[in-house]
């Protein structure tokens, strides 16, 4: 019996040969293929029509089956590992790509090629997609909110520096030379994405998705993730896109700029010298409308075009597929491919993930809090009219237990932060004094939470332990370093672009509000 062997790399590779041990038995048995068009309806089937390399569809069809048959954590494992090959048996192989889930509907678009005699002259293909619902892994999922998030705001969210988490917020924007280390997100419809000046976005299995357009612009500024967009994308500058494009409207890359990933758009594709696949691997364009490729570069790619192909001074290896043809300049144009009238159609971007504001704590508080020298605050909950520091030494003692505080007005600190989390010894050693993002004792950052009905200030390079929940402003100081999360309700977060740095850690508070 075929097992299906996944690259040693794979964190599926135990679960997989069990499972599609039994799908290569149906494919044996030959009815694999009613099974699935079936359980996936028209999103498999339409391709199935246009598709006719049997062995190349059944292998497509299988690795549409092994997704089907994974679970949330599992498929989320496959997203973050990306496209990843699995072979059924000699001469049957097929290519998975995972995307990221679909936070409205809970499913995760797959993407599969299917391959017949992989390497040699007569190597056939099949692409299909669906959209898989996880398999139920005996427990509810755990849906965190904003405090999935290192910063968030219904409004805007600047970032200026190092962030390590995922954003999410009305508008974004991100000053030069920044850092991402994480998923972008955001929601307004008429404000576009723009990454530019430098910026490096995103990681491994990382998202940037736009209700908007969205545009990568720079020779240094480097996207790394999968592209969901509403709207149009634009690639230019020279900049380069390390992951799959999903575009409601046209993309276009220009300018020397680099996509090391598929490209599906609901409209058209426009590329002058751009750069797309290699001699080792090819990359895939889907497209609703035409797709323009000029400019004298070489590309790698299949392409298809629900209407027409146009190519202009350029060298492409790779089939063609359009509707109503292709057509060709001569004179420094080169295809090294087949032409063919079938195209498969692109796949829809995922919707992005939607803000909600958390709820404001309702509470009561009669004193405000001026902290004038060194000072520990235990673990328990404490409720202020206004909280404020000199510039003291304060320690955050959380061996008890977590730490809250709930203030009705403005807070804000100038103290140099000390956090303890064993019950014996002094606080206030160097042991236990934040300097940097990257302390050992950073995850107990999960046990501190501070509210504040107005704004949240630190001031020039002050430090910060735990969770702010804002309904106004949060304004961060030049050069501090933040464990934990910042969020803004009705405000917006670092509105200044002070330049600082910040790194998640999931606040106990804010994920069970």
């Amino acid at each position: 019996m075929d097992k299906l062997t996944p690259p040693s790399s794979s964190t599926t590779a135990t679960r997989g040969s069990v499972i599609v041990a039994v799908i290569g038995a149906i494919i044996v048995l030959g009815v694999l293929a009613a099974a699935i068009q079936k359980q996936f309806g028209t999103s498999s089937s339409s391709v199935v029509t246009e598709n006719r390399a049997d062995s190349a569809t059944y292998a497509a069809y299988s690795g549409l089956a092994f997704a089907a048959a994974q679970n949330d954590s599992a498929l989320a494992a496959m997203h973050t590992a990306g496209a990843t090959n699995y072979t059924l048996a000699t001469g049957l192989t097929f290519n998975l790509t995972v995307g990221a889930k679909n936070t409205g509907t809970g499913k995760y678009p797959v993407s599969v090629i299917g391959t017949a005699n992989p390497g040699a002259g007569y190597e056939a293909n099949a692409y299909m997609s669906a959209s898989i619902t996880p398999v139920s892994s005996g427990g509810g999922e755990d849906d965190g909110g904003v405090s999935d998030y290192v910063m968030s705001s219904g409004g805007t969210a600047k970032v200026a520096g190092y962030v390590a988490g995922d954003v999410l917020a009305n508008t974004v924007t991100l000053q030069g030379g920044s850092t991402v280390a994480g998923s972008l997100t955001t929601t307004s419809t008429t404000t576009p994405l723009v990454i530019s000046g430098g910026v490096t976005v995103g990681g491994t299995g990382e998202v940037i998705c736009s209700n908007s357009s969205i545009t990568v612009s720079g020779g240094s500024d480097v996207v790394n993730g999968t592209l969901y967009s509403q709207g149009d994308v634009t690639i230019d500058g020279g900049a380069t896109v390390n992951g799959d494009i999903y575009a409601k409207g046209s993309v276009t890359v220009s300018g020397g700029s680099t996509v090391n990933g598929n490209i599906h758009s609901q409209a058209s594709v426009s590329l002058t010298s751009a750069k797309i696949g290699s001699s080792t691997v090819k990359r895939f364009i889907y497209a609703a409308g035409t797709v323009t490729a000029t400019g004298g570069s070489t590309i790698y790619v299949d392409i298809h075009s629900q209407t027409n192909i146009a190519l202009q001074n350029i060298t492409v290896y790779g089939n063609m597929y359009a509707k109503t043809g292709v057509t060709t300049q001569q004179y420094l144009t080169h295809l090294y491919g087949n032409i063919y009238t079938n195209p498969t159609a692109p796949t829809a971007p995922v919707a992005c993930a939607s803000y909600t504001a958390p709820t404001a704590p309702i509470f009561t508080a009669s004193t405000a809090r001026n902290i004038t020298s060194q000072t520990t605050i235990t673990a328990g909950n404490y409720y202020y009219t206004s909280f404020s520091t000199n510039w003291i030494d304060l320690c955050l003692d959380v061996s008890g237990g977590d730490i809250n505080i709930f203030v009705s007005g403005n807070a804000s600190s100038n103290a140099t932060i000390y956090v303890k989390t064993s019950t014996s010894g002094n606080c206030f050693t160097n042991s236990n004094k934040m300097n940097s993002i990257d302390e050992t004792f950073s995850a107990s950052a999960a046990k501190v939470f501070l509210y504040t009905g107005g704004t949240f200030t630190l001031g020039g390079g002050v430090d910060w332990f735990g969770t702010v929940l804002a309904n106004g402003n949060i304004y961060p100081g030049g050069g501090s370093s933040i464990i934990g999360s910042l969020h803004s309700i009705n405000g917006s977060v670092n509105p200044n672009s002070t330049w600082y740095e910040i790194k998640y850690v999931q606040s106990n508070y804010l994920s069970s509000h």
